[in-house]
């Protein structure tokens, strides 16, 4: 059971040793018609100037760009770097994202399109991925298409539709976050770190949240990821809550020296060790905020608010909102009903400012319209 009165030293000891729409959209992909016939007259013999002239007049990269990129490769043939264009083009990659995937990899044009390359996009095809959400991983990930679909793609993108139950929203946001999860053995990773979850009664469905927010914290030494588990419970943080995978994804992410400045940062600005703990198991965001935003929104509180160190400790969420665009534009409208005494001043700052943005046009600028007509103007300029 968690200790609220461990010092930070023994939190510090402990972080070290932590660092030595498919349907018809599917049918039409998977069962496409040619769409553009051939662009360039065929070549059958190597031409020193057909790669950059390929990659400038074809997939639309500036002279320059065009050069460094077939610096990388040589286009031998006209006939494989120009069904590959045909390919990618009928299943919807636009002329930037080609352009993108040209300049990042060209070595993908000397490829023969209907073996190589058409089988992995029907991959994510078949697994249900939308058109739009396909030709931006594939042209963000371009090396997706340079891995192999037997040993990492197909095994790794059918575990990762399970662990999601099939959600693909969820599969594409993941390996947009990380596409590495594609790449890696499951067997020297991802599967070991899902069983130190499971032993800790992390639930199937945390484990996905984990999955979708933050790939790349799956994928850690299984040696180190267990370590990261293990603190984060020690902080006080249940496996039984999405909290404690939220842990994971901060803590996963921090350096010892980062974690280090953080805490002296908000033992400065009066938070005592506990008091930091204590707001880290309410909002780990709070340790990744940058130490500038920190001393703004700290600073805007207890000046203008009286808001002692202590109260922010207990309501850390309201550090990561936006000092610009919620908390000052907010504090506007709380000090005008305030300042003319109306019923909203019932309310605390804290709950007008994390109520949505519709609630709190409703409650406190839509209700008083008629009485202060200057309230909406005053938010709008603080916006």
């Amino acid at each position: 059971m968690f200790n609220p009165m461990f010092r930070f030293s023994t939190v510090r000891t402990r972080f070290r040793l932590l660092f030595p729409e498919a349907g018809r959209s599917t049918r039409r992909l998977l069962h496409h018609e040619p769409k553009f016939k051939t662009l360039i007259p065929f070549s059958s013999s190597p031409d020193p100037n057909f790669t950059v002239s390929f990659l400038e007049t074809s997939c639309g990269l500036s002279p320059s760009v065009a050069i460094a990129a077939a610096a990388k490769t040589n286009l031998k043939f006209s006939t494989n770097a120009e069904s590959v264009l045909i390919l990618l083009r009928n299943y919807g990659f636009t002329k930037s994202q080609i352009a993108v995937i040209a300049s990042k990899h060209p070595s993908l044009f000397t490829y023969n399109a209907e073996k190589c390359i058409k089988p992995k996009i029907d991959l994510f095809v078949t697994a249900g991925f939308t058109a739009t959400a396909l030709t931006n991983l594939l042209s963000k990930y371009s090396f997706i298409l340079n891995s192999s679909l037997e040993r990492k793609l197909s095994p790794n993108l059918r575990l990762l539709m399970t662990i999601l139950s099939g959600d693909r929203q969820a599969a594409a946001s993941s390996i947009s976050r990380s596409a590495w999860i594609l790449l890696l053995d499951p067997n020297k990773r991802v599967l070991p770190n899902v069983d130190t979850l499971r032993k800790y009664g992390v639930s199937d469905a945390n484990i996905a949240r984990l999955f979708t927010w933050c790939p790349r914290a799956i994928t850690q030494e299984p040696g180190r990821f267990s370590k990261s588990v293990a603190l984060v419970e020690e902080m006080g943080l249940k496996p039984s809550k999405c909290m404690f995978v939220i842990g994971i994804n901060v803590v996963s992410g921090l350096t010892v020296a980062t974690w280090e400045r953080k805490m002296k940062l908000y033992r400065s600005l009066g938070w005592s060790q506990e008091e930091t703990i204590s707001a880290f198991r309410r909002s780990p965001f709070c340790m990744l905020l940058s130490e500038e935003k920190i001393r703004k929104v700290m600073g805007f509180f207890m000046k203008n608010l009286k808001w002692e160190p202590c109260r922010l400790a207990s309501l850390p969420i309201v550090l990561s909102l936006s000092l610009e665009n919620r908390i000052v534009p907010r504090y506007t409208v709380f000090n005008i009903l305030t300042t003319k005494g109306l019923p909203n001043t019932k309310l605390s700052f804290s709950t007008l400012l994390l109520m949505s943005k519709s609630d709190f046009l409703e409650k406190c600028i839509d209700k008083y319209s008629d009485i202060v007509p200057e309230l909406l103007e005053a938010y709008k300029v603080k916006l």
